[in-house]
């Protein structure tokens, strides 16, 4: 796979040391996007990704029954681009970018006039830049360094903005909100994918028990209080930044047990062993088992007004 260097056990040893070393030192690291950048910079990098043939981020959608991560993966940025109505006059900005795989799809697919990628981590948009090109596509797509809190677009200047598993690492999905609705156009959509909280009400009895437990996984992914939401929640901050039309669904149950099912089997494989330790505890099966049931994973859709800044 391009981006990922080949290396002896040995290198291979090295790196993840060097990995470890530099996931210690995040909770010396006060700022949520720094933070962020740093984890994304240093750890979670192309070489701990599950896919054969993309460097996708997220967990996939499992509904049709796709053979791998890498056709799960997809099937989820379909989805998305399904729910935002993608065509060719649209101008994306996709927020928390990742590689770009997304976007290589969508511009594939979809025919967007225009891809915009934005992400915090400089190493991603370096590396996302580079295969824009070598699949020749810079006229269509580029990436840039920022922050979904402060968007580096003008007012009014996007159809549709986009994010596909990574407003969960926001330091305020309210901010982010905020931004969207700026730069959307008037009748302009906004499209995440996302995971929080599940609630309370939908936590089965016997996993109830282990509140603490609870805690320590929504610490683990939400970086923020500002981000503490549950999917009900997440629709009444879509209509406080001025949002119309909000409809905010449920897919966690064609996510997380074929995610765990498949990964259980991945990760026994030869060419798996090059994934850092820590990261196939975490996201393996016994890892998923302990998170997956606190959390739900949600597709939000929802619309700028056609006319007017707020209603």
């Amino acid at each position: 796979m391009e981006f990922r260097d080949s290396e002896s056990s040995a290198r291979r040893i090295l790196r993840w040391s060097r990995e470890w070393g530099r996931f210690a030192s995040l909770a010396f690291v006060p700022a949520i996007p720094d933070r962020f950048s740093r984890l994304y910079d240093d750890f979670l990098t192309a070489s701990n990704t599950l896919g054969e043939e993309s460097l996708f981020l997220n967990l996939g959608y499992w509904k049709d029954s796709p053979q791998n991560i890498d056709q799960a993966s997809a099937a989820l940025a379909r989805l998305v681009a399904t729910e935002a109505r993608l065509g060719a006059e649209d101008v994306v900005v996709d927020v928390g970018c990742g590689f770009g795989d997304q976007d290589f799809l969508w511009a594939d697919e979809f025919g967007p006039k225009r891809i915009t990628g934005i992400n915090i981590s400089a190493k991603q948009v370096e590396i996302a830049t580079a295969r824009s090109a070598g699949l020749g596509l810079s006229d269509i797509i580029e990436y840039s360094h920022g922050s979904a809190s402060d968007l580096p677009q003008p007012d009014a200047s996007a159809t549709k903005v986009t994010a596909l598993e990574s407003a969960l690492h926001f330091p305020s999905r309210s901010q982010f909100f905020d931004e969207a609705f700026r730069v959307l156009t008037p009748g302009g959509r906004l499209v995440t994918a996302d995971v929080v909280p599940l609630a309370n009400e939908h936590v089965s009895s016997s996993t109830g028990r282990s509140r603490l437990l609870g805690k320590v996984v929504h610490g683990i992914f939400t970086t923020a209080r500002q981000n503490h939401t549950n999917a009900e929640e997440y629709r009444e901050a879509l209509i406080a930044s001025g949002f119309e039309y909000v409809r905010v669904y449920s897919i966690r149950h064609h996510v997380f047990p074929q995610y765990a099912e498949y990964v259980s089997l991945k990760l026994e494989q030869p060419e798996m062993k090059r994934i850092n330790p820590l990261t196939r505890s975490f996201f393996g099966r016994k890892g998923v088992s302990l998170w997956a049931p606190w959390l739900d994973y949600i597709v939000a859709v929802a619309d700028k007004p056609p006319v007017g800044d707020r209603l």
